[in-house]
């Protein structure tokens, strides 16, 4: 591989791009149900947060708590995550949505009712259960502040609600290609994310094939 097949590119998120990450928390026993039996919704990364705005280099995020959503410093730096910039059309809107559903809480039934849906059960209310907004897991948090600014990040008319962490983490790995604006030299205030080249997808492909 060349020496710009090994280049890292570094990003820097902007107010409405999100992330999904490998937070290492441990979580109760149903909620570990509830993942395990997503059809690995959560098996690469468990957690996903929306960068609600940047000040003064410091990164803000909303993410969901079992307690309720919080708007937080970023604090994932040193855990396997990947950022949404550049890769994914994203509304710099979509920060200042997300602060709309600060509180709103979670629980173990929010798994269990994504881990219904993807093993195809039949449970009366399901469907409005999964879109409600009255209670949010991460990824449905993310989903939802894009679309109250108009951004529909799935096109596939799977249900709203129904949104994984691995869900969104196919969207960024779909869209390797960082744009012109998303190159740009390594703040260390800031999180970094290594970017796959084309060079990589290129090994990749060859391996498979």
């Amino acid at each position: 591989m060349t020496d710009e097949g090994n280049e890292r590119l570094v990003t820097t998120p902007r107010a409405g791009d999100f992330a999904v990450v490998d937070s290492g928390m441990r979580s109760s026993r149903l909620i570990r149900l509830g993942k395990a039996l997503s059809r690995h919704g959560f098996m690469m990364f468990d957690h996903a947060v929306i960068c609600s705005r940047v000040r003064g280099g410091t990164v803000y995020i909303v993410e969901a708590m079992r307690s309720g959503a919080q708007e937080n410093v970023w604090r994932y730096g040193d855990h396997d995550h990947l950022w949404s910039t550049g890769q994914v059309r994203t509304s710099a809107s979509a920060g200042k949505a997300a602060l709309a559903y600060v509180d709103k809480p979670y629980s173990w039934l929010d798994y269990a009712a994504i881990a219904a849906h993807a093993s195809h059960l039949w449970v009366p209310g399901l469907r409005h259960y999964i879109r409600s907004t009255k209670h949010l897991i991460g990824s449905q948090l993310v989903d939802r502040a894009e679309l109250d600014a108009g951004v529909h990040l799935f096109t596939d008319r799977r249900p709203r609600g129904y949104v994984r962490p691995s869900d969104l983490a196919e969207l960024i790995l779909e869209i390797r290609q960082l744009t012109p604006e998303a190159r740009q030299p390594a703040d260390p205030s800031v999180p970094v994310q290594a970017s796959e080249t084309a060079g990589d997808r290129r090994s990749k492909r060859s391996k498979v094939s």
